[in-house]
């Protein structure tokens, strides 16, 4: 992230909270499919949904974000995963902005954390928490994977 000192960011909300992924790593963005669930899925597994023929699994990136989020998640962020692709269901995408390296401060105690966030950023009034779209995906799907169970 950031390798020429500015990066694009993907803005979504979940609950009253903002957080920014690298944009260039968000293979699509969609309103929330139909889910079918799975049967004994961990929590964190919405289901699974079929987007333009192929099967998607969707995940719940709330519980690792520690971020409440409303019943009506309205959109999908989808990401490639070696041949696969997975979704992170969010309340809402909001734009895409640009930001320069010298913009993202450090949050204290974030080192010892799972590396999901990378630092935060000031939009006017608003806090913008960037995350690390590798890290953030592994911690959600291996929260959301059961024993035997590998998207």
């Amino acid at each position: 992230m950031f390798r020429d000192g500015a990066e694009r960011l993907l803005v979504f909300r979940l609950g009253r909270e903002r957080f920014g992924v690298a944009l260039r790593q968000v293979d699509e963005v969609i309103d929330t499919p139909p889910a079918n669930a799975i049967p004994d899925a961990h929590p964190g597994v919405v289901g699974v949904a079929t987007v333009r023929g192929e099967l998607v699994r969707l995940y719940d990136p709330s519980p690792v974000l520690r971020a409440g989020g409303s019943d009506a998640r309205g959109a999908a962020l989808l990401f490639r995963r070696g041949t696969r692709r997975v979704g992170l269901v969010v309340d809402d995408v909001q734009d895409a902005l640009m930001v320069d390296s010298s913009e993202v401060r450090e949050v204290r105690g974030s080192d010892e954390s799972d590396g999901v966030l990378r630092g935060v950023v000031r939009r006017g009034r608003d806090l913008i928490a960037v995350l690390d779209t590798r890290a953030l995906l592994d911690a959600t799907i291996e929260g959301g994977v059961s024993q035997g169970e590998r998207t």
